[in-house]
């Protein structure tokens, strides 16, 4: 499940995946964060995943693909998570990204919007 966080303005998308991500869900994250791409020069994304027990062999798919495409239109991206693949994953798709990926664990939660939303 996705569901919109109300830091959500201008040129950030800040969401939270949990339980399950889906294409549906994949499909409604990736729209919104096309269209601020389209809109601003680069788009700063905080992703917080809670409790995510399994992702979609093709929404994992969809997501890399979309990174590798639009990796340049990236700012500044946190993926905040509670679990050590969450954290490979943050590794591994962080050389498609402009600056990168900067993982912080569920406890720096805090710490992780502020730098999304205002750098270092």
């Amino acid at each position: 499940m996705i569901e919109i966080l109300p830091e959500t303005r201008n040129n950030m998308l800040a969401v939270r995946i949990s339980d399950e991500l889906t294409v549906d869900d994949f499909d409604q994250y990736r729209n919104l964060l096309r269209d601020l791409m389209q809109r601003y020069k680069e788009a700063h994304l905080f992703y917080e995943m809670v409790n995510v027990d399994w992702v979609q062999p093709v929404a994992a798919i969809e997501n890399g693909m979309f990174d590798v495409i639009h990796g340049l239109d990236y700012g500044r991206v946190a993926m905040v998570g509670e679990k050590k693949w969450q954290e490979w994953a943050a590794k591994l798709i962080s050389p498609v990204k402009k600056k990168g990926v900067r993982y912080f664990d569920l406890a720096e939660r805090e710490q992780a919007m502020k730098w999304v939303q205002e750098g270092e």
